[in-house]
This record gives structure tokens, C-alpha cells and sequence, in this order.
């Protein structure tokens, strides 16, 4: 039993979620419980209230797998689960510097509670008080399922190209949602705005294509981005999207992967971008995967920099990373699944 978001929308969670069911499905059978805000068929949904089915599905697994990314839901899942005797696994997919001191507690007594605890990077350990012999640090990163993956819209694939037979670099971004965190954007929507105008300005030959899933509570701020882009002139070298769409498949068609967050976990979308030997940027807010080019969080200046070296230096490199990776993730889970269950 999987609970969290499941697709769609995407998401760093839910894109995990749908990986994993991918990665085992021959071997184990999966069931969930949804916690995204908009309801699937077949599929129950956790907003939906109906204890009975909720506790039910519970009941009925061998395995309840968490990785929800709304807090009461975590002790929600944990607590239920332990009441009927559950084997708990947790993954933490990032936790914020945000909660003050008896939420820290309140959280790792909840946490504590599960059989396993997976941290998706080493930053999250020091935030809480968790039993060592419970953690183990293990990245969010599972392999795309190319050949599952849907091929991008033409309109978008024809412009991609076009700006190829121009000598355009292609550069992209994406964020789940227009959140904020500590009064600032996010996902860094803002300064890949910023950024590109200013390349434009400077002769930078460039598309950027940036991707929006979800519009909850951000809608106005899409329609400032969307006014920006029109007061610029900016729609020949900038796409702002939203649309679900092959997030993989964009990257694949890209030269340069932006990830400018103020906050993050173990981000999918850099992850990718290094399995598919692209050249990836992001912010020094966490640690990075190795290869990562590193700005300074919030500093436009510097993200300019890096970019332009970037785009001037663009090297890609396509060494495939696959049946290694695909291999090894699917031994972890199966060794860990297998260890949970045998220890209770």
C-alpha cells in the first residue's frame, strides 16, 4: 500500500510513486491512497473522507509504504498504520527549516513510530531527532520509463526545433506550482524570467521553455509571468507553459536543465537532467548531485554567469546510465521490503 500524490498532477513525489509501481510491478502488487486534490477513478482518494475504505486498504496490505508530502497525512498514515500492526516504511522527501522546535519533536515521534525511515539526502537527519538504526539515506531518483513516456505536443516539439535550426540553445525549467516560500518564489519562476530577458538583451541566442503543472492557489502569479513576457516581447524565446506534459521528454529535447528553488529535497528534475547528460544548474539552497553547476541561491547575477558559461560551453553527454541504475534500485526495494517484513 502506497500512500501520497498520485499522477497526475506531476510531481516530484508523484513521478517517484508511478516509477516505483513501474520498477517492481512484476513482482509486487500495489494499491494507494491518493492525496492529490483532484480525484481519479478507481483510484481512492484519501480528501474523500470515507474512513471505512480508507482503514480497509490499510488493512488489506502487507506493506504500507509512506510518502505523503502534507504533514497531517504522515501522522495520519503512521498512526492508523500502527494501530493494525503494519509494516511502515517512511520516505521524508525533504523537510523544512521552517518548523520550530515541538513540531520537530511532534514529527520525530511520529516518525520513529515506522519500521523504516528513508531520507531522500543527508540534510534532513540533523532537523529531527530519529533513531539512527532506523534511517537510511537513499536519493528520490528513480529511472524514467522512457518507452511510457508521452511525446511532446507538436506545437511545442516544432518550436524546439525550429530554435535548433536558429543555433538556439534550448533551456528549461519547471515548477509543480507557483508556491512561495519565505515571501519569495519558490520554484524561481521570477529569475528564469529575469534571466532570460537579460541574455536576449545580451545577443544570448535562446529558448526557454518553462513548465507549470499545477495552477492551485497560483493562478495570479502565472498571469503576472504571462504580463511580463508580453510587456517584454518576450514570446519568440520564451514559452511558459501549463500543461502536463513529458517533463523527461523536454529535458531529452533540451541543451541546459534550470533548477533555481529557494528550498528543496532531492529534486527529480536534477536528477534527470544528469541521467540524461544534460547540463544542469541549480541553486546552492542543498547539497546537489555531483556534476551540478551551483549559483548562488536568489542571485541573478549569478545565475547569469553560470548560464552564460553554460550556454557557451554546452557539452552533452549521453552515456546511458540505465540497466545499471534500474538494476540496483530494484534490489534496494526488494531488499528492503523484504527486510521490513521479515523483522515483524
Amino acid at each position: 500500500m502506497i500512500a501520497g500524490p498520485i499522477l497526475p498532477p506531476a510531481g516530484g513525489i508523484s513521478i517517484h510513486i508511478y516509477r516505483l509501481e513501474q520498477l517492481l510491478k512484476d513482482e509486487f502488487v500495489f494499491s494507494f491512497i491518493d492525496e492529490a486534490s483532484n480525484t481519479k477513478q478507481n483510484v481512492f482518494n484519501i480528501r474523500s473522507l470515507n474512513l471505512f475504505s480508507y482503514i480497509k486498504l490499510i488493512t488489506q496490505s502487507d506493506l504500507f509504504f509512506i510518502h505523503s508530502g502534507n504533514k497531517y497525512f504522515k501522522k495520519l498514515h503512521i498512526l492508523t498504520g500502527k494501530l493494525l500492526r503494519k509494516n511502515i516504511i517512511i520516505t521524508l522527501h525533504g523537510y523544512g527549516n521552517e518548523r520550530n522546535p515541538f513540531y520537530r519533536k511532534l514529527d520525530s515521534f511520529f516518525f520513529n513510530l515506522s519500521d523504516k525511515i528513508i531520507l531522500v539526502n543527508n540534510q534532513i537527519a540533523p532537523k529531527l531527532n530519529l533513531k539512527p538504526n532506523k534511517c537510511e539515506v537513499k536519493h528520490a531518483f528513480l529511472p524514467p520509463v522512457m518507452d511510457k513516456e508521452s511525446p511532446l505536443p507538436s506545437y511545442i516539439s516544432d518550436k524546439i526545433a525550429t530554435a535548433k535550426k536558429e543555433n538556439k540553445t534550448i533551456i528549461c525549467g519547471n515548477a509543480s506550482r507557483l508556491n512561495t516560500f519565505n515571501s519569495e518564489d519558490l520554484y524561481g519562476l521570477d529569475m528564469c524570467l529575469v534571466l532570460s530577458k537579460s541574455l536576449h538583451e545580451n545577443h544570448q541566442l535562446h529558448l526557454f521553455v518553462f513548465i507549470v503543472t499545477s495552477l492551485d492557489e497560483g493562478s495570479d502569479k502565472f498571469e503576472a509571468a504571462e504580463k511580463y513576457i508580453g510587456d517584454n516581447n518576450m514570446q519568440d524565446y520564451f514559452l511558459l507553459l501549463n500543461q502536463e506534459i513529458s517533463f523527461v521528454n523536454l529535458i531529452a529535447a533540451s541543451d541546459i536543465v534550470v533548477r533555481p528553488t529557494n528550498t528543496d529535497g532531492d529534486a527529480l528534475t536534477i536528477r534527470e537532467g544528469l541521467f540524461l547528460g544534460k547540463t544542469v544548474i541549480a541553486s546552492d539552497v542543498v547539497t546537489r548531485p555531483e556534476g551540478t553547476v551551483l549559483f548562488k541561491t536568489r542571485n541573478n547575477e549569478d545565475l547569469k554567469i553560470k548560464i552564460t558559461s553554460a550556454i557557451n560551453e554546452v557539452k552533452l553527454n549521453t552515456k546511458s546510465q540505465t540497466s545499471n541504475l534500474i538494476s540496483e534500485d530494484k534490489k534496494y526495494y526488494k531488499d528492503l521490503f523484504t527486510e521490513v517484513m521479515n523483522n515483524n
